[in-house]
């Protein structure tokens, strides 16, 4: 079974070994704004959706299945702060919060950033569980004294499922704490991002594929689960897609459009340490990969797919009568009339930095270029396409040398020929669409049975799991 806790939906998969269809079951988690560029959710409000849609799985599963075992992907990024229990001791603050822009100017200004990227391989940002640890520090210390730990996001999950509380390498790897350079948890980086007092709250990592728990009497009530079903640590999410898509080598692009955009290639370790990390053009980060002697090239921004429903919930709701009134999903409705739309030369353009950008967390979203005569089409057409011209900007960044590379698109985007022909319009790159939909869970679940010994290895792991869901 695979789990996948993203920034605004969680999912559960499971996969049947023999490769028959699986059966995936989801449900969103409102993301709540309790100031200007503050972006959080309620921990427990997710783990009991995580607890509901796995419970709707095993409902869904003929009896005579059981569960070898349990891996978990979740959102990379943001904070989640739990006492010595594993209860959240204040809401979980998301990647896409700003409220440590300030911060983390300050710091660049200073020549943090430039010390640290050699050995974090991440430029700073505000999403980043230390300069989150650090504002909350300054304005809400009870939060931070409260706390016994600092997690990620499905550290939290899995610290739910078996009682027990640890972290794990790839979300880490990702979080601009760790030490990438030496493979440690360092108290260099903690002392340059002013808290060097809350190292303790990091648990040391252990690796994806680990066995780090079994679900507990409590937790099988709730997800339907059976009580002692083995548990791996998992992986972070753009690691989970990336291992899910199936592309084992630097042969592609990996691209997922969803709550945010993440966009990947496949490196060597060698070639990492080898990399410089001064001038304008480094990569926005890198992580370490489940392959072993691997990582992952990053450019990612809070800048993707999610700005359609931003847009249709919040502005352009007459899009959504119409489709309730046609008996038609709103998506498939909204992107058909994208898909329509004629090519014109002075059409609306939209910036789509709602959350915003990779290199400015101040900057702002917004429709240019509109006229009289643009209707609620030309608006969504300009979304879809402002979305994709960013994620070619990242795209263009990720590595010079990479131009004939396909992608291979994967997250919620990836649903849809209207989105997957716009990203091949803009970029003009062969896009590839797995037959799967759910990549994330494809890639917990992959590691989660390496984890256990029911799939070979790495290498081989997810071809078995790339199965129609229903």
């Amino acid at each position: 079974m695979g789990l996948d806790v993203g920034g605004s939906y969680v999912k559960a998969t499971a996969f049947d070994l023999d490769g028959s269809v699986a059966v995936t079951r989801g449900k969103a988690v409102p993301v709540l704004h309790p100031a200007p560029g503050h972006n959080e959710r309620d921990a427990r409000v997710i783990w009991h959706a995580v607890a509901e849609v796995v419970h709707q799985v095993m409902d869904a599963l003929p009896a005579d299945r059981r569960v070898e075992a349990v891996g978990i992907t979740g959102h990379g990024n943001g904070l989640y702060l739990v006492d010595h229990k594993g209860r959240p001791t204040r809401n979980a603050v998301m990647a896409s919060d700003t409220r440590a822009a300030d911060q983390v100017r300050r710091w660049i200004d200073r020549g943090v950033q430039d010390r640290l990227a050699p050995l974090t391989w991440n430029r700073l940002w505000p999403g980043q569980p230390g300069p989150v640890l650090a504002w909350l520090r300054e304005n809400e210390p009870d939060a931070v004294t409260d706390a016994s730990y600092a997690l990620q996001c499905k550290d939290f999950v899995r610290a739910q499922l078996v009682g027990q509380i640890s972290t794990e390498l790839t979300d880490l790897s990702c979080s601009g704490l760790y030490d990438n350079s030496r493979d440690e948890l360092s108290a260099e980086v903690f002392k340059a991002l002013d808290i060097p007092d809350l190292k303790h709250l990091v648990p040391a990592p252990v690796s994806s594929a680990d066995v780090v728990g079994h679900v507990t009497r409590e937790a099988a009530e709730l997800t339907g689960i059976p009580y002692g079903t083995p548990v791996v640590a998992g992986v972070v999410d753009n690691v989970a897609l990336h291992f899910g898509s199936d592309v084992l080598d630097g042969s592609a692009i990996c691209v997922a459009a969803g709550t945010w955009s993440v966009n990947q290639l496949l490196v060597s370790r060698e070639e990492m340490l080898r990399r410089s990390w001064s001038g304008p053009d480094v990569p926005f980060a890198a992580c370490s990969n489940v392959l072993p002697g691997t990582a992952l090239l990053i450019e990612a921004s809070p800048t993707s797919a999610s700005t359609l429903a931003w847009a249709l919930e919040q502005v352009l709701r007459g899009v959504g009568h119409e489709a309730e009134a046609a008996g038609t999903d709103v998506f498939e409705f909204a992107l058909r009339r994208v898909a329509a739309l004629p090519p014109q030369r002075d059409e609306p353009l939209f910036v789509p930095y709602l959350d915003g950008s990779r290199d400015n967390p101040a900057a702002r979203g917004g429709w240019v270029n509109v006229s009289s005569w643009n209707d609620e089409g030309a608006l969504l057409g300009a979304v879809v396409e402002g979305v994709c011209m960013e994620h070619r900007r990242h795209i263009e960044r990720l590595s010079p040398t990479s131009a004939g590379l396909p992608l291979r698109l994967s997250g919620g985007a990836a649903k849809s020929a209207t989105w997957a022909q716009r990203f091949a319009d803009v970029t003009a790159r062969a896009v590839e669409v797995s037959g799967s939909q759910e990549l994330g869970v494809v890639g917990a679940a992959a590691v989660a049975g390496v984890g256990v010994g029911v799939l070979k290895d790495f290498a081989s792991a997810v071809a078995p799991l790339l199965v129609t869901s229903r």
